[in-house]
């Protein structure tokens, strides 16, 4: 059983014949025909009496109705809480040139990908100006070359590389 096939199910209820529910739905009327025909043999049982004026639901049908609709607003209510628990707002991150130069249009592209509603602000800075403008708040969080002294944020290295 598919969530299309309940909001089928629940507008031809709704309007009462499969013609306006197939425009209200946009689909042709075999397509929600076939769709119901499904519907009913998958669960073994027939929910809809098709007469030549309209449609209408059998007693079984009628005890689906009230649990297909539940069951959609439940769906649509998990929609919803999974669209509002996408990460949201704004960020700015901080780059010396260099980092920014080799790293900073593969970075924003990942952010584009993975966090399309955060909106992303990348400066680029030498390091000790990062760091002075983390400790003030100007940006979020930093790319920076590791310094000697402790950082009063939290710090994780994400590259080592040896020059020399």
């Amino acid at each position: 059983m598919e969530l299309r096939q309940l909001r089928y199910f629940v507008r031809i209820i709704e309007t009462g014949s499969m013609g306006s529910a197939a425009q209200d739905l946009d689909i042709g009327v075999s397509a929600l025909s076939q769709q119901m025909s499904r519907l009913e043999n998958e669960l073994a049982i027939r929910l809809l009496q098709r007469t030549s004026r309209g449609v209408t639901p059998t007693n079984a049908g009628l005890a689906f109705y009230s649990q297909a609709q539940l069951a959609l607003r439940h769906a649509d209510d998990a929609i919803l809480a999974a669209r509002e628990a996408r990460l949201s707002g704004h960020v700015s991150v901080g780059m010396a040139p260099s980092t920014a130069s080799i790293l900073g249009i593969p970075f924003i592209h990942a952010m584009q990908e993975n966090y399309a509603d955060v909106r992303l602000h990348v400066v680029e800075s030498l390091s000790g100006n990062l760091e002075r403008m983390i400790n003030t708040r100007q940006i979020d969080l930093a790319v920076v070359f590791q310094k000697d002294k402790i950082l009063r944020w939290s710090a994780r290295r994400s590259l080592k590389n040896s020059f020399f």
